[in-house]
């Protein structure tokens, strides 16, 4: 990936354009830095990217993504961070990258389970 700006923001634009140009997620899908607020006032955490899929009538969330610096690792408190977004945003995919690596799960029968990020068609059904 290529990083330029701020480490964080440069891995956020990456990750960005593999879910829309590798993945085939639909650009107005996906919210950058979405402020948890909206759905509770005393949350302050923003969730980096969080991509939503229409379901009939109403918008729910499907992924939420953190992302770290390249230097930072992802590690269990990078998971814990992204999992506490899931109390406001009960998404069925989680993922966490720095960059170098990206680190995903789905929710299956109540199990997250470690797997890759898969096209956007199978990511929202």
């Amino acid at each position: 990936m290529n990083f330029r700006g701020a480490p964080e923001e440069a891995v956020r634009r990456a990750i960005y354009t593999h879910l829309t140009q590798r993945l085939g997620v639909p650009k107005p899908c996906i919210r950058q830095e979405l402020a948890l607020s909206a759905w509770d006032p005393k949350v302050k955490d923003r969730v980096d990217l969080a991509v939503f899929a229409a379901q009939g009538v109403s918008v729910e969330p499907v992924l939420l993504v953190e992302c770290k610096a390249p230097e930072v690792p992802l590690d269990e408190l990078v998971v814990a961070q992204v999992r506490r977004y899931l109390r406001l945003l009960p998404a069925r995919w989680i993922a966490i990258t720095n960059g170098r690596q990206i680190l995903s799960w789905r929710l299956r029968e109540g199990v997250w389970e470690a797997a890759i990020l898969p096209v956007w068609a199978e990511m929202k059904s």
